[in-house]
């Protein structure tokens, strides 16, 4: 009777230091922890801190892949005038519907119809904003619901293009009209996409270019020079492929190309739109 007590009473010990709760490396207290052990998690945590570090790092730098030191330093060189994006209503704000960036600016021709560069196709499906855009009627934008490709060999993609709603853009933007002739003796300005984001459009003047000045132009992917206009004396803000050529609120061209590199340069072309007038006339009857 004695040996079986014993052999319980074993038996409980056994099963007791079983259930017996035991300290390890992550649940042993601070205090208690050797200068070893308290070394180690501190090593831990900083290599966990590290390698989130290296993972943002990288994020960013994938993010920013076509960051160029040379586009930073022409950057700080660039001086634009900019203006209000509702000062000039018959500009269009092209925006990407995927993430709202925007990609180029066009010009309102009709009520239901904005020309613009080919190139503002090429990132995908857009969306037009004109007018104010704290305007409920007009900050939500208008859908591009038709669009008709115009061949111009003034632009580098040889085609522009007529963007045009089902909804009446009116009651957000004016239209414009082409010009027929170039006046010489008077001052055009362009009108467009800001270098850097916001709520404005980039300003300058220009002297248009005569045949007699003999410009020196860089002529790239076969542009014709009979199919341009050209201005000179632009300042330090570079144009971009679409931007609008205006003189005597008629509207003159959009531009060729985009400064090279982010750059400005003193001398851009733009289609001449008296070319392709007929042509857009065609495709909406509204366009004056």
């Amino acid at each position: 009777m004695e040996d079986t007590d014993n052999n319980t009473a074993f038996q409980e010990d056994i099963e007791y230091d079983d259930y017996e709760f035991h300290y390890n490396f992550i649940t042993i207290p601070w205090d208690e922890r050797t200068r070893t052990s308290k070394i180690s998690i501190v090593a831990l945590l900083a290599a966990i801190f590290i390698a989130i570090l290296g993972i943002v790092f990288n994020n960013f730098i994938i993010h920013y892949r076509g960051f160029n030191a040379q586009l930073l330093n022409a950057d700080t060189k660039i001086d634009c005038n900019l203006v209000k994006i509702d000062m000039y209503q018959y500009v269009a704000r092209i925006q990407s519907i995927v993430n709202l960036e925007l990609i180029c600016v066009g010009a309102v021709l009709s009520k239901t119809s904005v020309l613009a560069h080919e190139l503002c196709l090429r990132s995908g499906s857009v969306r037009l904003h004109l007018g104010s855009p704290i305007d409920p009627q007009c900050k939500k934008g208008f859908p591009v619901d038709v669009f008709e490709a115009i061949p111009h060999e003034g632009v580098v993609t040889k085609a522009l293009v007529l963007l045009s709603s089902y909804e009446d853009m009116s009651k957000c933007a004016t239209s414009i009209k082409i010009a027929e002739q170039i006046n010489f003796k008077s001052k055009a300005y362009v009108i467009g996409r800001p270098f850097r984001g916001g709520r404005s459009l980039s300003f300058q003047l220009a002297t248009i270019a005569q045949k007699s000045d003999n410009v020196t132009i860089e002529w790239r992917n076969n542009l014709k020079r009979n199919n341009v206009i050209c201005v000179k004396d632009l300042k330090k803000c570079p144009v971009r492929a679409g931007d609008l050529l205006v003189q005597d609120g008629h509207l003159l061209g959009l531009a060729s190309t985009s400064s090279k590199d982010g750059g400005a340069s003193p001398i851009a072309c733009f289609a001449n739109l008296s070319l392709v007038h007929d042509e857009i006339k065609l495709l909406d009857l509204k366009v004056a």
